[in-house]
């Protein structure tokens, strides 16, 4: 298993059309994503999230929930909540999405989560692996987007190929 987390961004970089053609292969012939999931699951008991946090850079939409758990677990109100630690979504002004820096989410202490009892619940289901997670985020396509991103979603998907017989088109030399 691979969690040095350079090798994981450079292998995934690295396999980005290849798992584009996976993602195809696998809508091609109707695959389930069940045992992905199971698979998924299994490799994300084995590693340390508080080690990596790279999740933790990227943009996450909250809702009024997330803004609701967030003031509670820090004794704001929800308005002051939203004003002091979001922002409006650069893409969808009407979305607000946690603060962050170069650093990452603002609430994000070196590796650890400052408000984790209350995260969002964005944060609370990456990487979209458990059994019978139907959102967006546990679509084929989004593993395969994070793969860089994520040991568990490079892991599951490089095991996921090995498991469904896939295998990648060599270009003729």
């Amino acid at each position: 298993m691979v969690t040095d987390l350079d090798e994981v961004r450079r292998l995934g970089t690295a396999k980005a059309e290849e798992n584009l053609s996976f993602r195809r292969y696998l809508s091609a012939h109707h695959v389930d994503d069940k045992q992905f999931q199971i698979l998924a699951s299994d490799i994300q008991q084995q590693v340390d999230c508080t080690a990596c946090a790279n999740c933790c850079h990227s943009m996450v939409s909250v809702d009024e929930h997330d803004i609701d758990a967030i003031a509670t677990r820090l004794g704001v109100t929800p308005e002051a909540a939203a004003r002091l630690y979001t922002v409006p979504d650069p893409d969808a002004p009407s979305v607000r999405i946690l603060g962050a820096s170069a650093a990452g989410c603002i609430f994000l202490h070196g590796n650890l989560c400052e408000i984790y009892s209350a995260r969002p619940k964005a944060c609370r289901d990456f990487p979209h692996v458990s059994v019978g997670a139907h959102s967006l985020g546990a679509r084929n396509s989004s593993h395969a987007r994070w793969a860089a991103l994520c040991p568990i979603l490079y892991n599951a998907l490089e095991a996921y190929k090995h498991l469904t017989g896939y295998h990648p088109h060599r270009p003729a030399a």
